[in-house]
């Protein structure tokens, strides 16, 4: 059985507190204990995280109802087959 486990992250550079599958690359990689080498998903800088204590505070990223996913659901048909073809531009065959 597998189990996967979440925990609650913050980063120091801009302050936002997210969700990381621990499972996800944490056991390679650079680390020093229980400090992990990862990239903020907020603000997308690299910083030190401790991996083995989540943190208390609420979850603030993603931020919930922003306008980039209220605008992804009001595209034209002509809109969503070019968000398709740039998308399928980074996928590996």
């Amino acid at each position: 059985m597998i189990m996967f486990s979440m925990v609650r992250l913050k980063c120091k550079k801009c302050g936002s507190v997210f969700e990381q599958d621990i499972t996800a690359g944490v056991v390679l990689g650079p680390h020093i204990g229980p400090l992990k080498r990862l990239r903020c998903q907020a603000c997308g800088k690299g910083g030190w995280f401790n991996v083995y204590s989540s943190v208390k505070d609420p979850v603030t990223w993603p931020k919930q109802g922003s306008a980039g996913e209220q605008r992804g659901e009001q595209l034209s048909d002509e809109g969503l087959e070019k968000k398709r073809i740039e998308e399928s531009r980074y996928e590996r065959v």
